[in-house]
């Protein structure tokens, strides 16, 4: 994968995580609530310092005489608030609102920032006092600086942490997930091999291995079960067919024979479909192309098809490769063909397009409502009943279908018929 495909594929991953989008909130989150921390420090602490110089101001205003205090240097003005000859005009906005912070656009007595305060002097006459605020307006700045700067760091921390403390919780979510696609996939030897039991995410782990466990145990007891059943039966069935042989010819003879026929292929095929379920791995799989496969099959399966009087026909549109084990594929396509054979109507073809391959047929079809019906060991449609079969072909097809990891498709052909695929594409 090129760097900017492993890029793409991290985006999406980042937005997919729902454990690392939670960190991220919570970081974000904390990190508002730092901006928000430090402004309303910067506020309040900006409030305290000009409530504080309005007291200094009030306490230097009623200790002083006007007439003999008045004074206009670079560390206090001092004057009646009727005279403001000299002084730059927000001086006289400030006096008419009772006071306030002048910010200058230049110097005044090498300052631009005054706090202006009106008060009285000790005789009670009117005076206007003010007092240079730039070496606390520069201590504010510097002071702000530092706080901004702190919760920057801290917030730049906190989204670090954030983001590792997701990642890390995320491929513990990653590695519980594989487990469950093997799982599905049907390697139920899958674990997460995950022994800690630090918190909730190491409960879980621990619960899918034990799960995983018991479904392993509970499922080879079942194919194990029905394998042996199976095969306990065949010596039965062996012994009864060789009776049989020595009645004499005659009607009921070979009905008898037919009936042990067909209960021994049930058995035989019960067998196979608990052999491949049995299988894992990618053991004897090989490279598969499916326009010459699909044309061997016509070709061994042709005079089949012509001989019930129906014809075998091939639909091959840019067909590719597969990887699959090639005999469970034909055991596959054989249950398929069979299946036409049985129940679908004049004309069978093989299908191979794209990573896909299968049968379709111009019979009734099926209704679509029991598509995943007919899958299921020994189910049988009312409308097949009166056929023969024992409702395990695709049963079959099933077990191979998720051996290889492929999608089975069922769908209507138009007019009628059915239409059955393995799609072997990747999801």
């Amino acid at each position: 994968m090129s760097l900017v495909g492993r890029f793409v594929e991290n985006l999406r991953w980042l937005k997919r995580s729902s454990i690392l989008r939670l960190s991220l909130l919570l970081s974000a989150v904390f990190a508002v609530g730092m901006a928000i921390s430090v402004f309303v420090a910067l506020t309040l602490g900006q409030d305290a310092l000009e409530r504080r110089v309005d007291a200094t101001l009030t306490a230097l205003a009623g200790a002083a005489v006007l007439e003999t205090a008045q004074a206009t240097t670079a560390s206090m003005i001092m004057r009646s608030p009727d005279d403001l000859d000299g002084l730059p005009r927000p001086f006289g906005r400030a006096v008419e609102r009772g006071g306030g912070t002048v910010d200058l656009e230049h110097d005044f007595l090498r300052s631009d920032i005054w706090r202006v305060l009106v008060s009285r002097d000790s005789q009670n006459t009117p005076v206007m006092v003010a007092v240079p605020l730039e070496v606390s307006s520069q201590a504010q700045e510097v002071l702000g600086g530092i706080l901004w700067t702190t919760a920057g760091l801290v917030i730049v921390l906190s989204l670090i942490i954030g983001l590792v403390t997701g990642s890390m919780a995320q491929r513990r979510v990653q590695r519980i997930s594989a487990t469950l696609d093997q799982l599905a996939a049907g390697d139920l030897t899958a674990r997460t091999e995950h022994h800690r039991r630090k918190d909730d995410l190491d409960d879980i782990a621990h619960q899918l291995d034990h799960t995983a466990t018991e479904l392993e145990r509970l499922v080879a007891q079942t194919r194990h079960l029905s394998a042996s059943i199976a095969h306990d039966l065949r010596t039965p069935l062996a012994r009864l067919r060789a009776k049989l042989e020595m009645l004499p010819d005659g009607a009921a003879r070979g009905a008898a024979l037919e009936e042990a026929s067909r209960l021994s292929a049930i058995f035989d095929t019960i067998m196979r479909v608990a052999r491949i379920e049995a299988q894992q791995g990618r053991d004897g799989f090989e490279t598969v192309a499916l326009e010459p496969f699909v044309e061997e099959l016509a070709d061994t399966f042709g005079p089949v098809v012509e001989d019930v009087g129906k014809d075998l026909k091939i639909d091959v549109s840019t067909p590719g490769q597969v990887q699959a084990d090639r005999q469970m594929l034909v055991q596959a396509m054989a249950n398929l063909i069979q299946n036409a054979l049985v129940h679908g109507g004049s004309t069978i073809t093989l299908v191979a397009q794209g990573q896909s391959v299968g049968v379709a047929d111009d019979g009734p079809g099926v209704d679509p409502a029991q598509f995943d019906e007919i899958v299921k060991p020994m189910v049988r449609l009312d409308a097949a009943r009166t056929t023969e079969g024992s409702g395990l072909g695709l049963a079959l097809v099933r077990a191979v279908s998720e051996r290889h990891g492929a999608r089975l498709e069922f769908s209507a052909q138009k007019p009628t018929g059915l239409r059955v695929i393995l799609n072997f594409a990747k999801l």
